[in-house]
């Protein structure tokens, strides 16, 4: 069963690859809460009111709850992506740890270079021992 939402919009957390049905808010930091605090006493909790407001109307639910990422909005469930098998995912990291480990770099000014050169091109160091 489906659950209702209230404008129609789908979240989707492109890190996560899923769907997310509760997003949730996005943590206020230590300052903003020490702020809201002083605001409060100060004003004799006439502040309470702005607070509340803008933690539930003008806050969006818009964080991932399992990864904490930003979450991608869409208007219909059509729009949103097909998330990657897992196995390719994997396979991908797999490739790009293949790619930097493979890569060279000179010892003398540590520029990337080609595994067969004599020469560095950068500072022309002779690198054959």
């Amino acid at each position: 069963m489906r659950v209702m939402r209230k404008h129609n919009k789908f979240a989707y957390c492109k890190n996560c690859e899923k769907e997310i049905l509760k997003p949730k808010r996005k943590s206020i930091e230590n300052m903003y809460i020490n702020i809201w605090i002083l605001a409060i006493i100060s004003s004799l909790g006439f502040a309470i009111v702005p607070f509340l407001i803008y933690r539930y109307v003008i806050l969006k639910r818009n964080i991932c709850p399992n990864c904490q990422n930003q979450l991608s909005i869409y208007n219909s469930h059509e729009e949103i992506p097909d998330p990657k098998a897992q196995i390719s995912r994997i396979l991908q990291k797999i490739e790009d740890e293949k790619k930097e480990k493979s890569k060279v770099y000179c010892p003398y000014c540590k520029q990337e270079i080609l595994k067969e050169v004599e020469n560095c091109p950068s500072c022309g160091a002779y690198l054959i021992e």
